[in-house]
C-alpha cells in the first residue's frame, strides 16, 4: 500500500478477512467470525529489555453448526482442522478491490469449544506466531559434531558422548551396532565445545567398532578427535597405538602409532607383512588440546593414495602422504584400538567412517562454528531445522559468536541475537523468523510522524520518568571466557548515592561472544543504553478509523522502527520525541482499527554517523558557560575541556543544549584577542566582538600596533594599567604572550594576568617579574598584597624577547607557569597558592601592566599578544529553539542538543 493510494475506510468497512490454510488452500472463514468480539493482534516485545514474545491473534468463531469441532465427523472441515493449523488475518482499507494488507500469520494450537445454549456455541481462538511452537521443546540440540557428521550419511559413526554409567558407545547411524569399549571413563572430559563430554582412557582401554558390510566405493576415510592432555609417550621404546582400521583392501589393517616427536603409519597385508611403514615428525601441538586425526585411502587406478593428517581443532594441519602401487583401498570393516598405558589419561571421541576420502566433513563443526557471525549462526540453524528465516541487514557486520553449545534451538537463536544486539522477530508475512541486525537500529530516520495537534494520536500520552531501564553498573561475561565491567561514576544516573547520582543499578549478562576482547565493548554499550537520561513513553496509540491517512505509515511499521512525536505541549516535552517500536497491539473490527505501539526511547540508538546533519558532530569532553547569559543574549561565552567546538562555517548550525534550552549556533570564534588591528588611545574591539575596558593611566598609554596590544608606562610606572575583556567570570584558565620593550632597571616591571577583577584593590593578579638583571619570577597578589613567594623562572630575558604566561583559577586556588616563547611548556605549575583572606568570588578577566616604584626605565613599554581564555569560545546563537526561555549562570553545562555516541 502506497502513501498516495486512496483509503476508503472508515467510510466503507475495513474488510477484515480471516483464513485457514487447509492442505494447500487458504479457506476464507470470515463469515463465521463474531463481529461483536473484535480481533486482537499482538506482536513483538513489551519493552527493550525483554525477549520477543510469540505473536498472538484472538478472535471468536460461531460454532453453532459444529464446523470448528475437530472431532465432529459431520463438519466439512473434519480431518482438516488440527493442532497448529495455519491462520492468516488481512485487511483491505482501500475497499474490496484494493490490495490486502496481511496483519497476522500464525498457527491455531487448539480449538476450545464453549456453549451457553444450543444457539450460542463458539470457539475462542488464540492463534500464535511460530515462536510459541519453537519455545515448546525442552530437548537441547545435539552437539555440533553429533549434528554435522550424520548429515553426510557416513558408513558408521560413534559419537562416544555417553553418560558416566554407559558400557558401550551408541551409533546414531541406522544399522550400525554399538561399539564395544572397555577401560574408559565415559562422560569425563567436557572441554571440547563442539561435543558433549567424552570418555577418558585408562591403562586398559580398548575399542572394537564393527562397520556394516557395504559396497566398496574405492575410497574411505576414518576420522577421530582426541586430546592427549600433554601426556606424551616417551620418544624411545614402544609406540602408543592410537587407532587401527581394518579393510578388505590390499592393506588389511592400518595402524597409527605415536610417541614424542613422531607419528608412524603401519599397513599390513593379508599375510601380516607390513607393506607400509612411514613416519613423520610432529610438533608439540598434537599433544596439547583437541586434535583431529584423519586417515584416508583412495584408488587411483592401480595405485592407492593415502594420507595421515593431524589438525588442531579449528586450527593448523599437517601429516604424511603416500602411495602403494598395485593395490586397492577396499572397504572398512572395523575400527579398533588397544590403547594401553601409553595413552592413559587421553580423551577420544567422534569416531567416523566416511564414504569419501579427503573429506572436510568435520570442518567448522569441530570447533562448534566458533567465529561465525550471529546471522550466519541463525541462518545455518534455521536451515538445518527447516525453519524459514529472513534478515534485515545493516551496514555493519554482525558480531562474531563463540562455540555453539548443546541448547534448545530457540535458546541458540536468541543467544546469537543477544550477542549481536539485534532483534529476533517473527516474520509478519509468513510462518517463519526475521532477524533485524543491530546496526539497522542506528540513527534512523523516523518511519512515522505523529503530530499531537492532529487527528489520530490518542490519549493518554503519558511520559514516565522512572528508573525501570536504568543500568549503571554492567558486567558482561563471554560464555566460557572472561568478563568486563563498565560503571557510570558521575552524573545524574551514576552509581553515586543521591543527590549526586541514583545509586547502584547493576546487571550481569552472559553472551555467546567469540573473543575475550568483546565483553568490554558490550559492557560499555549496554552501560550507554542503560544511562541515557530521558523519559519513557511506554505506549503510543493511534486511532486509525479517525485518521485513515496514517494507515500507510502504521502498516509499514516494523519492530525497531522509529516513531516521531511532534508538536507536544510543554507539560509533555519541549521538542520532538523519537521512540523505538518494540511491539504492538491492533484491535480490528468492521468500522474500528486501533493501533498501540509499545515503545522505548530511541535516543540511545542515535549513534555517530559520518556527514549526518545532527549525529555527524562530536561533543566536547565538557563545556560550561563562562560568563552569565541573560535570556535574550545573542552570544554565549563558554569554555571547554579538551577540544573546543568547531568553528568551521560548513558545520553550522550547531544545535546545543544548556539548562534545558536548545540554541542554534550560527558562528564560533575564539574567546581572546590576537590584536590584528591598529588602534590608538585604547585597545578597541577584538575580532570576536569583545571590547576591551581600561582603568588607570591615560588613554594614550594604550594602543594596538597591528600585531600586539601595547601599554606604555609613560608617567607613574607603579600606577596599575588595567585592561579587561570578559566580565563576571569565576573559574577559568588564561594564557598570554608578553614582550618587554626593555630590560628593567632600578626595579622590576610586573605585567600580568588579571582574574576576578572588580577594582584595583579587589582583584587577583598573576604577575611576571621582569627583573633588573634579566631574571624572571612569578607571584600572585590580591590587590597589591602578594600571596606566597615569588619563585624564580629558569633562564633570563632580553629586550624584545617573548615570554608565555599561563594562569588557572579553581575556586580560590591560583596556579601559574611561565616559559620562553618557542620553548617546551613546563608540565608543572611553578606557583600554586590559595587565597584565604577576603576571597573574591567573581570578576573580570584581563591583563595588567605596572612596575615597582623603584623602576627607573624611561617610559617602559609592555606588549601583549595571543591573549586567550583557554578553551574559551564565543558562540553567536539563535536562542530558545525549543521554546525554553531562560538565563544561564556561570558553570551551566553545555552539550550537543542531540549527543551522538560511538556505536558497538
Amino acid at each position: 500500500m502506497n502513501g498516495g493510494d486512496p483509503v476508503v475506510f472508515p467510510d466503507t468497512p475495513l474488510g477484515v478477512r480471516v483464513e485457514l490454510l487447509l492442505g494447500e488452500t487458504w479457506l476464507d472463514i470470515t463469515a463465521d467470525v463474531f463481529t461483536q468480539s473484535p480481533i486482537t493482534i499482538t506482536r513483538g516485545r513489551p519493552d527493550e529489555g525483554a525477549r520477543t514474545d510469540a505473536g498472538s491473534c484472538a478472535f471468536v468463531l460461531d460454532n453453532t453448526s459444529g464446523r470448528y469441532s475437530p472431532r465432529n465427523p459431520r463438519s466439512d472441515l473434519y480431518g482438516l482442522l488440527g493442532r497448529n493449523t495455519p491462520v492468516r488475518v488481512s485487511v483491505a482499507p482501500q475497499g474490496p478491490d484494493g490490495p490486502r494488507l496481511v496483519r497476522f500469520v500464525g498457527e491455531v494450537a487448539a480449538w476450545p469449544v464453549r456453549w451457553g445454549t444450543p444457539h450460542d456455541v463458539a470457539v475462542s481462538v488464540q492463534a500464535a506466531g511460530i515462536l510459541r511452537r519453537l519455545g515448546q521443546g525442552t530437548k537441547p540440540l545435539d552437539s555440533t559434531l553429533r549434528r554435522r557428521i550424520p548429515s553426510a550419511n557416513p558408513r558408521a559413526y560413534w559419537p562416544m558422548e555417553e553418560a558416566r554409567e554407559a558400557t558401550r558407545a551408541y551409533s546414531p547411524i541406522p544399522g550400525v551396532r554399538p561399539a564395544a569399549v572397555t577401560g574408559v571413563e565415559f562422560g569425563a572430559v567436557d572441554t571440547l565445545p563442539s561435543s558433549r563430554a567424552l570418555p577418558r582412557l585408562t591403562s586398559a582401554a580398548t575399542l572394537s567398532a564393527i562397520v556394516p558390510a557395504h559396497e566398496s566405493g574405492g575410497q574411505w576415510q576414518t576420522e577421530i578427535v582426541y586430546n592427549a592432555d600433554d601426556k606424551i609417550p616417551p620418544g624411545t621404546g614402544d609406540w602408543a597405538e592410537v587407532i587401527g582400521v581394518s579393510t578388505t583392501g590390499t592393506v588389511r589393517r592400518w595402524v597409527v602409532g605415536m610417541r614424542n616427536g613422531a607419528a608412524r603409519l603401519y599397513g599390513y597385508d593379508s599375510s601380516g607383512e607390513d607393506v607400509i611403514f612411514k613416519a613423520v615428525g610432529v610438533g608439540s601441538d598434537v599433544w596439547h588440546g583437541w586434535v583431529r586425526m584423519r586417515l584416508w585411502a583412495r584408488d587411483d587406478g592401480a595405485t592407492v593414495t593415502y594420507q595421515l593428517a593431524f589438525q588442531d581443532v579449528g586450527g593448523d594441519a599437517g601429516g604424511l602422504n603416500g602411495t602403494l602401487a598395485g593395490a586397492s583401498a577396499g572397504r572398512v570393516t572395523a575400527v579398533t584400538a588397544t590403547w594401553g598405558p601409553l595413552t592413559e589419561g587421553w580423551s577420544i571421541g567422534h569416531v567416523g567412517v566416511l564414504r569419501s576420502a579427503n573429506s572436510g566433513l568435520y570442518n567448522g563443526s569441530d570447533n562448534a562454528y566458533a567465529g561465525e557471525t550471529a546471522w550466519r549462526r541463525m541462518a545455518r540453524l534455521a536451515t538445518e531445522e527447516g525453519i524459514p528465516i529472513t534478515r534485515i541487514a545493516g551496514p555493519l557486520a554482525p558480531e562474531r559468536v563463540g562455540p555453539q553449545r548443546p541448547q534448545t534451538l530457540l535458546a541458540l537463536l536468541e543467544d546469537a541475537a543477544n550477542a549481536d544486539g539485534g532483534l529476533l522477530l517473527e516474520d509478519p508475512n509468513r510462518l517463519g523468523l526475521l532477524y533485524r541486525d543491530r546496526s539497522t537500529l542506528y540513527t534512523q530516520a523516523s518511519a512515522l510522524t505523529l503530530a499531537y495537534n492532529r487527528p489520530g494520536l490518542a490519549s493518554p500520552l503519558d511520559p514516565v520518568d522512572d528508573d525501570e531501564a536504568v543500568r549503571n553498573d554492567v558486567t558482561v561475561t563471554r560464555q566460557g571466557g572472561s568478563s568486563a565491567r563498565a560503571v557510570l561514576e558521575s552524573g545524574p544516573l551514576s552509581v553515586q548515592n543521591p543527590p549526586h547520582g541514583i545509586g547502584v543499578y547493576d546487571e550481569a549478562v552472559t553472551l555467546a561472544l567469540d573473543d575475550d576482547v568483546q565483553p568490554e565493548q558490550h559492557a560499555r554499550w549496554r552501560l550507554h543504553l542503560g544511562t541515557v537520561d530521558g523519559a519513557r513513553y511506554p505506549a503510543v496509540s493511534v486511532i486509525l478509523h479517525k485518521a485513515p491517512q496514517l494507515i500507510p505509515g502504521v502498516t509499514s511499521l516494523r519492530e525497531g522502527d522509529v516513531i516521531r512525536l511532534t508538536g507536544l505541549p510543554p507539560w509533555v516535552a519541549h521538542e520532538d520525541v523519537d521512540l523505538m517500536v518494540q511491539g504492538s497491539q491492533e484491535i480490528l473490527d468492521v468500522q474500528r482499527w486501533d493501533f498501540t505501539a509499545t515503545c522505548s526511547p530511541a535516543a540511545p540508538w542515535m549513534t555517530a554517523k559520518t556527514n549526518h546533519p545532527v549525529y555527524g558532530k562530536a561533543d566536547t569532553d565538557g563545556c560550561k558557560v563562562l560568563v552569565p547569559a541573560t535570556a535574550a543574549a545573542p552570544v554565549l561565552d563558554v569554555v571547554s575541556e579538551g577540544l573546543p567546538w568547531t568553528s568551521d562555517p560548513a558545520e553550522m548550525p550547531l544545535p546545543l543544549r544548556l539548562g534545558g534550552e536548545v540554541v542554534r549556533v550560527l558562528a564560533v570564534t575564539a574567546l581572546g584577542d590576537t590584536f590584528a588591528r591598529t588602534v590608538a588611545d585604547g585597545w578597541g574591539t577584538a575580532a570576536n566582538g569583545l571590547t576591551w575596558s581600561t582603568v588607570g593611566g591615560a588613554a594614550s598609554d594604550r594602543s594596538v600596533d597591528g600585531a600586539r596590544g601595547v601599554v606604555a608606562l609613560a608617567s607613574s610606572v607603579s600606577t596599575l594599567r588595567v585592561q579587561t575583556l570578559l566580565a563576571d567570570v569565576r573559574d577559568c584558565e588564561v594564557r598570554v604572550r608578553i614582550q618587554p620593550g626593555q630590560v628593567s632597571t632600578g626595579g622590576s616591571l610586573i605585567p600580568g594576568i588579571l582574574l576576578r577583577y572588580t577594582s584595583v584593590a579587589n582583584s587577583y593578579r598573576v604577575r611576571l617579574h621582569l627583573g633588573t638583571g634579566g631574571d624572571l619570577a612569578l607571584s600572585v597578589s590580591r590587590g597589591s598584597t602578594q600571596v606566597g613567594g615569588a619563585p624564580q623562572i629558569p633562564g633570563s630575558y632580553t629586550a624584545g624577547e617573548e615570554i608565555e604566561l599561563r594562569a588557572r583559577i579553581d575556586g580560590h586556588r591560583i596556579r601559574a607557569r611561565a616559559w620562553k616563547a618557542g620553548a617546551v611548556e613546563p608540565l608543572d605549575w611553578q606557583t600554586d597558592v590559595t587565597i584565604t583572606d577576603t576571597p573574591i568570588d567573581v570578576g573580570a578577566v584581563g591583563l595588567s601592566a605596572s612596575g615597582f616604584s623603584a623602576n627607573t626605565n624611561t617610559t617602559p613599554v609592555i606588549r601583549f599578544d595571543n591573549f586567550e581564555a583557554v578553551g574559551g569560545q564565543r558562540l553567536t546563537v539563535t536562542r530558545s529553539v525549543n521554546g525554553v526561555v531562560k538565563s544561564h549562570a556561570t558553570g551551566t553545562d553545555v552539550r550537543l542538543a542531540h549527543p551522538a555516541t560511538a556505536s558497538l
